[in-house]
């Protein structure tokens, strides 16, 4: 028994969307490059994985009719954006408080004392510490209301039919992880670019101050 696939919308259309949306700012973007900032870029890892995994389960049950829910109950979204605001106020009060340019030499420090001793226990991070785990950063995409519009949209602008909504459109959520891991990959990399400027401080305080007053522009932007 043969399955005639039909296929609507454009691929290049999607490349181009999931591209934008991952590539500019946003909480997912800001919390790594914060994170690589105090970390580097190889701790995130864990982070920038839970990222891409989750918004591609996301996308993978939007194709699967999640999107037209969403769409037909307003609500759901409103719940979102309520969840999502308050915890970009929480995290920008958690980055307000921190002494960055104290917290990016005690790393740099820790560094070099695990390349002399390999037997370094590391330290436990606090909940919601940046950069998160990976359970952490995939749950946060549930509340993430870019995250959201990316993989509500989506489907509308390219999608295989053939009665298995699931499965037939594997090669384009392939596509669109990667497109992501790649885009977020760039804010944990200049991040970890950022930190050659630890050796001056005032430079850093200003770093830091850009970051956490986007992270509150994030939150007040998701009712503008």
């Amino acid at each position: 028994m043969s399955i005639t696939v039909s296929f609507t919308g454009s691929i290049t259309a999607l490349a181009v969307f999931m591209f934008v949306n991952s590539i500019t700012p946003g909480p997912n973007n800001l919390m790594l490059l914060h994170g690589s900032i105090k970390r580097g870029f190889w701790p995130c890892r864990f982070h920038m994985l839970g990222i891409c995994v989750g918004v591609t389960v996301m996308l993978w049950l939007s194709y699967w009719g999640m999107a037209a829910l969403v769409v037909s109950f307003p609500a759901i979204m409103l719940i979102i954006k309520i969840l999502g605001t308050l915890y970009l106020l929480w995290l920008t009060y958690q980055m307000a408080k921190t002494d960055f340019v104290a917290v990016v030499n005690d790393a740099l420090k820790h560094e070099q004392y695990k390349q002399a001793n390999t037997a370094v226990i590391e330290a436990k991070k606090r909940f919601g510490e940046l950069p998160l785990s990976f359970g952490q950063a995939l749950l946060f995409q549930w509340l993430n209301p870019k995250a959201w519009t990316m993989t509500v949209v989506a489907p509308s602008l390219a999608m295989f039919h053939a009665g298995r909504p699931w499965l037939d459109n594997y090669p384009l959520l392939a596509m669109c992880a990667l497109i992501n891991i790649l885009s977020i990959s760039c804010w944990a990399a200049g991040g970890h670019w950022l930190r050659k400027l630890v050796h001056l401080p005032r430079m850093m305080k200003v770093i830091h101050a850009v970051i956490v007053l986007m992270t509150l522009y994030c939150a007040i932007t998701l009712w503008l």
